[in-house]
């Protein structure tokens, strides 16, 4: 940790570290909202063929993600073991990004094949700047409320990035009416875009340019450590099933305005109304946090979601406005999600710091992105074998809307309601048992500064 770096952060650090999350949410914003629907609505992959080729990303996820975690916490630059990959990351995330929304004139097979290659070479650079601009974070400042503050900062400029590229996704829209070329004209523009943030970060965290000073743990041992830890496997097992819940929510809103509600219009207009109300809600999320504790705050606002989202399977298809009353009011759940799990990881890391006497913020930051994006792996690769089964008709230039039998209406409707209302309640679960309290933190702090392990910066 920057023991020479005050607790207490200045509103331009603030504002400047979180843009680093745009690279994230930008390019994550399109993927997770319409790479499905691209695949089987735009590329015209079948349902099942478009599942497996996210499947087949999310399993390189499992190698990846661990993969550059522990190459992280071993680095040696001078540029810092967490910075240089912001550096080197940032371009070839921008280029990769603009290859998945291209449409080749091959065949099924070889279309599932390409996306699945094309998804993994952007995940692998994703990944690797992902987990450097983590790993940062709980180097900013040791403070608990700091923190809660820092990753609602960083949320809302997420959140905010979300809420760009759906409104940039709908722009181009009304000015490209050929959908084939609007998708690459969105992954050229948001991978160009998503270039900069990441340099951004790389000078504003200047100070932060030090190398592990420690042997490092053995590999296995590294990582076996990390899921064995008991209050991360508790705050990744909320994280999971909340992520996951947001993720279906996500890429079943386009099909839920388009095939049961049938306003296809307005499918990106729900979008934004549901992420532009997360960001209202953001500072209620961090003032909870602070009046409260995390898990308390987390509990309060997945209540709320689940709330909101069972009134959606109540909906009629002709209540377009009840239907965008849910989804504003969803934005209490939605930016719990995004906020309280971030704030949460830091503290869990000085508490493996007790215990292994290392700073690994590369191991731990590298697990939660694997765990975000099986999340949204799953959820995409199982809607899309469902679809699949209950006979989903993807558009054809003649009939860009077809209706779609009512086995497929059925599942769409579960997808935008009771199965995340579910996962939320398991997530709820999780939280309850949460232990990490500002009390506790505090403590664990004081143990750090009067032992002998000596905190370095990353």
């Amino acid at each position: 940790m920057n023991t020479s770096s005050s607790s207490k952060l200045s509103m331009r650090t603030k504002l400047l570290f979180s843009t680093g999350d745009l690279t994230t949410s930008v390019p994550q914003a399109i993927i997770v909202f319409f790479q499905l629907y691209f695949l089987t609505d735009i590329a015209g992959l079948r349902p099942d063929y478009a599942a497996w080729a996210i499947a087949a990303g999310r399993l390189w996820d499992a190698i990846n993600d661990p993969l550059f975690g522990v190459i992280s916490d071993r680095l040696k630059s001078r540029h810092g073991r967490r910075r240089v990959l912001l550096l080197y990351g940032a371009i070839p995330l921008g280029l990769t990004y603009a290859m998945m929304w291209v449409v080749p004139l091959i065949g099924q097979l070889g279309l599932a094949v390409y996306y699945a290659l094309a998804f993994m070479l952007f995940d692998t650079c994703f990944t690797a700047v992902h987990v450097g601009y983590n790993s940062l974070t709980p180097e900013m400042t040791p403070d608990y409320d700091e923190r809660s503050s820092l990753n609602g900062y960083r949320m809302a400029i997420s959140i905010s990035g979300t809420l760009g590229a759906i409104i940039f996704a709908t722009v181009l829209g009304w000015y490209i009416k050929d959908v084939h070329l609007l998708y690459i004209y969105l992954g050229l523009g948001l991978g160009l875009f998503s270039m900069l943030p990441p340099l951004i970060v790389f000078r504003v965290t200047h100070k932060y340019r030090s190398n592990a000073e420690s042997e490092p743990l053995p590999v296995v041992r590294s990582l076996l450590t990390t899921v064995r830890n008991r209050p991360f496997q508790i705050v990744m097992g909320l994280y999971l099933m909340s992520w996951t819940a947001a993720s279906i929510m996500a890429a079943v809103l386009v099909y839920f305005a388009n095939y049961y509600m049938r306003v296809p219009d307005q499918a990106n207009y729900l979008v934004l109304a549901a992420q532009g109300s997360a960001i209202a809600f953001v500072p209620l999320v961090v003032w909870l946090s602070k009046k409260f504790d995390k898990r308390r705050a987390f509990i309060i606002g997945c209540v709320s979601w689940i709330i909101f989202l069972l009134s959606i399977f109540l909906l009629q298809p002709d209540q377009i406005g009840l239907a965008f009353t849910c989804a504003i009011f969803s934005g209490l759940g939605i930016a719990t999600v995004y906020v309280v799990p971030w704030a949460m990881l830091p503290d869990i890391i000085e508490h493996d710091e007790l215990v292994t006497g290392q700073r690994r913020e590369g191991s731990f930051y590298a697990m939660a992105a694997f765990f975000q994006k099986l999340g949204t792996g799953a959820a995409l690769w199982l809607m899309g074998q469902i679809f699949a089964m209950t006979g989903y008709i993807s558009p054809t230039s003649g009939i860009p809307l077809p209706a779609q039998p009512a086995e497929a209406i059925t599942v769409i409707r579960w997808f935008a309601s009771i199965v995340p209302a579910g996962l939320v309640l398991i997530s709820i679960l999780f939280a309850w048992r949460y232990t990490i309290t500002r009390e506790a933190h505090e403590q664990m702090l004081e143990q750090l500064k009067d032992g002998s392990i000596k905190i370095t910066p990353s």
